[in-house]
């Protein structure tokens, strides 16, 4: 325990569920906290949130000592806070508001000095706290399923190599960790399939990038031949992509040379891959929209709106405060 400047104890639960053994606990932490009864016996505490903090060692085992004995199951976890001193520990029937540190009853509903009402605060803190870990957990999931697809493009790789220079058009826009593996030449300019998305050189020089999940629907026209060793391929986004500050397009074709045209089936499974998920609850069911010039989406699990970054391909959560 030394090592650490303090230490926050968590209140996990109970040793003994009946109800004599929540009596014993509501008795230890009206002793401990000098709270009134009725807090611990209407909710029990969150795990999330510390019930003790920032503990000298004597303290902490004290108390440990003191929840042990009452049979509450707890967690002791060091901070990175100085102890409070011997001399500015609370005596029993006060408590410091989280917001102000200001010392006061602990059976005042709300902070004297700031006004805070200490349930709406607790309950606030334990919201974020929750919203943090979803993120963070949507974060990893992302990362895992960039992971995959990268893993994907490096095995077709493999088996046949992108022959030299068939991406130094597209060197500028492609990203550090991105693998492309698939070009594809058309009378509208090459196209470049990556592990992220499709990048295409436009008649105007500018590249555009379209993240797979952006494709909503994508065919070889029956793989009728256009013209003379002419294939065209077709493919319609979920929004309007913005390709100039008031111009979008909701579709585009190539007419691919006969070569090109041999790599049909990876343009078909590629073009419905499904790198982007929500980013607040993990999910894949994202509705698309545009916005001006930016597109945007929707989970429909958890309603949580999105930005999609088309350059970055991502769809970065707009999160309410």
């Amino acid at each position: 325990m030394d090592e650490h400047l303090s230490y926050n104890i968590h209140i996990l639960g109970l040793k003994d569920a009946s109800k004599s053994g929540r009596h014993r606990f509501v008795g230890a932490m009206e002793r401990l906290t000098g709270r009134p009864r009725d807090e611990f016996e209407e909710r029990f505490p969150s795990p999330h949130i510390p019930m003790f903090q920032s503990l000298s060692v004597e303290r902490a085992k004290k108390i440990l000592e003191s929840l042990d004995n009452s049979g509450v199951l707890v967690e002791i976890r060091p901070s990175d806070a100085p102890p409070v001193d011997a001399d500015e520990e609370l005596e029993a029937g006060k408590r410091a508001c989280p917001a102000c540190n200001v010392v006061q009853s602990a059976t005042n509903i709300e902070c004297h000095r700031c006004g805070i009402v200490f349930s709406k605060y607790e309950r606030e803190q334990l919201l974020k706290m929750q919203k943090d870990h979803t993120l963070e957990q949507a974060m990893i999931k992302a990362m895992q399923v960039r992971e995959e697809w990268t893993q994907r493009a490096q095995k077709y790789l493999e088996g046949k190599p992108l022959p030299p220079d068939a991406a130094k058009v597209f060197a500028a826009n492609l990203l550090q960790d991105e693998v492309p593996f698939l070009r594809l030449d058309s009378t509208e300019g090459p196209l470049l399939l990556t592990s992220r998305r499709m990048l295409t050189k436009m008649p105007d020089g500018k590249v555009l990038s379209i993240p797979y999940e952006m494709v909503s629907e994508v065919d070889f026209g029956a793989a009728i031949q256009t013209k003379k060793n002419k294939f065209r391929v077709n493919a319609k986004f979920h929004a309007p992509l913005p390709v100039a500050p008031d111009e979008t397009i909701a579709k585009m074709s190539w007419n691919l040379d006969k070569e090109s045209s041999f790599s049909k089936e990876v343009v078909m499974d590629w073009g419905y891959a499904r790198n982007f998920i929500c980013g607040s609850c993990g999910e894949r069911e994202l509705q698309f929209r545009s916005e001006g010039p930016k597109v945007h989406c929707r989970c429909m699990h958890c309603a949580t709106d999105h930005e999609v970054d088309l350059g970055e391909c991502v769809a970065v959560p707009l999160m309410a405060e």
